[in-house]
C-alpha cells in the first residue's frame, strides 16, 4: 500500500443523505463493465465515508484467481510484499478473511473487533497497514455466484475511526454496488464477439481453428473461408473436422449456435480477464 495523505471533509447529515443519493445515481449512470467498475466506485466510496484510499478486490472460486486494485498509484514491489504478508495473516481473524458469511450485509470496521492496543500488536497491522501509514479500515463483502467482491475504505494514522454514520452510508450503498456488479458482469458478457466466446469456452482451439470457427459462425462456406484465408479448401475441411472433434459438436450450425449462445463459463475463467488483458497469472497483484 502507498503512503497516504490526510484529508478531512466534514459534512452534515442532510448533506450526507444527498451525497448518498448522488453517488447511487452516478454509479448507475456510469454503466461500467467489469473493467471500468473499480474506477466507477473509488471516488464515490471515498466521498461517502471520508477515506483516503479505496480498494477493490475480487476472488473467483473456481479458478482460484483474484485481482486487487487500489484507488491510488502504488509501488508494485512494495505492494507484492504487503499482499504476501496479508496472505500469511489473513486467517488470524474472520474480519481479515473477508468471509461473506461473517460479514453478511454489514459494513464492518477493524475497531469493531480490536481496540488501539490490540490493533497495534497485530502482525497484520505491523506488516501490512502501519508501514503505509494506514490505520482504520471499513469494508463490505458481496458474494455473487462464483465471485466474492470486497470494497474497503482506509483512513490514515491520526484520523478517527469510522463512525456509525459512515457505516450506515456504506451499508446503504451496498445493494447498489451488488446490482451494479451484476450488471457489469452482464455487460462484459454481452460485449463478447463469437470469437471471444469460442476462445474462452474452448481454449484448446488453435488460433487458426478459432479463425475458421469464427468464419463458420458468420455463415461462410468452406470455399469462402479458403479464399479469405488464402489456403486450399481441403485445408479448411481439415480444420473444420478438428474443430468438431475438439468442441464436441458436429455440423456448421452447431458451431454457430455455440459461438452466439454458449455461455463462455464452462471452464470458469474470471470474467474480468475476458474483457481484456487486465490480469495475468493466478496470484493477483
Amino acid at each position: 500500500m502507498p503512503m497516504l495523505n490526510h484529508a478531512i471533509t466534514p459534512r452534515g447529515d442532510a448533506a450526507h443523505d444527498m451525497a448518498l443519493a448522488q453517488e447511487i445515481v452516478a454509479l448507475y449512470e456510469a454503466e461500467p463493465d467489469l473493467i471500468g467498475l473499480p474506477a466507477a466506485l473509488f471516488a464515490g466510496v471515498a466521498r461517502l465515508i471520508d477515506c483516503e484510499v479505496t480498494t477493490y478486490s475480487e476472488f473467483h472460486h473456481t479458478s482460484g484467481e483474484f485481482r486487487s486494485i487500489m484507488s491510488v498509484e502504488d509501488d508494485p514491489g512494495r505492494r507484492m510484499q504487503a499482499i504476501a504478508a496479508y496472505a500469511r495473516h489473513m486467517h488470524s481473524h474472520p474480519f481479515w478473511s473477508y468471509d461473506p458469511g461473517f460479514f453478511g450485509e454489514r459494513a464492518l470496521r477493524e475497531s469493531d473487533f480490536f481496540d488501539e492496543e490490540q490493533f497495534l500488536a497485530l502482525p497484520i497491522a505491523r506488516e501490512v497497514f502501519l508501514p503505509s501509514n494506514a490505520r482504520h479500515l471499513m469494508a463490505i463483502v458481496i458474494q455473487h455466484e462464483d465471485y466474492v467482491l470486497t470494497i474497503a475504505g482506509h483512513r490514515v494514522i491520526g484520523r478517527p475511526p469510522f463512525g456509525n454514520a459512515e457505516r450506515e452510508r456504506l451499508e446503504a450503498f451496498r445493494p447498489h454496488v451488488l446490482r451494479s456488479y451484476r450488471q457489469a458482469q452482464q455487460r462484459t458478457v454481452a460485449a463478447l464477439t463469437p470469437a471471444d466466446r469460442l476462445r474462452v469456452a474452448f481454449p484448446e482451439l488453435t488460433p487458426r481453428q478459432l479463425e475458421v470457427a469464427s468464419w463458420i459462425a458468420n455463415g461462410k462456406s468452406n470455399e469462402d473461408i479458403a479464399t479469405i484465408l488464402g489456403v486450399g479448401v481441403d485445408t479448411v475441411k481439415a480444420h473444420v473436422k478438428a474443430i468438431h472433434a475438439k468442441i464436441g459438436a458436429d455440423g456448421r450450425l452447431a458451431i454457430a449456435v455455440i459461438a452466439y449462445t454458449f455461455p463462455p463459463f464452462e471452464r470458469r475463467p474470471p470474467l474480468w480477464r475476458i474483457g481484456g488483458d487486465v490480469w495475468a497469472g493466478r496470484h493477483g497483484g
